[in-house]
């Protein structure tokens, strides 16, 4: 596959957004609830969220379309899609190395977190490599999150 990542710009907002809206739809009602997933995509804070870090977002492109992508503040991947209706076709791994080497190439150790009960992501981050550091209470999001790291020399793990 020809597919590629690059950062994004104001023109990508669009296909960003409905990406993530219909990503989120699609696969995260199963561990956070209908209700929860229906009030979040309403209210706004995700396309608030989108816009105050298009500059920390790289888009995976296929033939110009955005099927992916990874908003990166400083060593943390903060968010992170494939396009629902492209799961299980191993774009989320060629999404994740391709961040991690981006990441990789400033940082030694990066991280991310995920929704405790996401278990599909939680075993995909295992994996490929991920290491579960941390558990915590959100507040925000009334829910459990994990933190995973992964270190550029494994031997620095901690």
């Amino acid at each position: 596959m020809n597919d590629i990542l690059k950062q994004t710009n104001i023109d990508d907002i669009d296909q960003i957004v409905h990406l993530a809206e219909k990503t989120i739809a699609g696969s995260y009602e199963y561990f956070l609830g209908y209700n929860k997933v229906k009030e979040y995509l309403k209210n706004g804070h995700l396309e608030n969220y989108l816009n105050n870090n298009l500059k920390n977002t790289w888009a995976l492109i296929r033939e110009k379309k955005i099927i992916g992508l990874s908003i990166c503040i400083e060593n943390v991947i903060d968010f992170m899609l494939i396009d629902v209706d492209l799961h299980r076709q191993g774009l989320g791994t060629r999404l994740l190395k391709l961040t991690e080497a981006m990441l990789f190439a400033k940082y030694e150790v990066i991280a991310l977190e995920s929704f405790e009960k996401n278990t599909k992501a939680n075993e995909f981050y295992i994996n490929n490599n991920w290491i579960r550091t941390e558990k915590y209470k959100d507040p925000k999001h009334d829910s459990t999150k994990l933190i995973f790291r992964k270190y550029l020399n494994p031997s620095e793990e901690q």
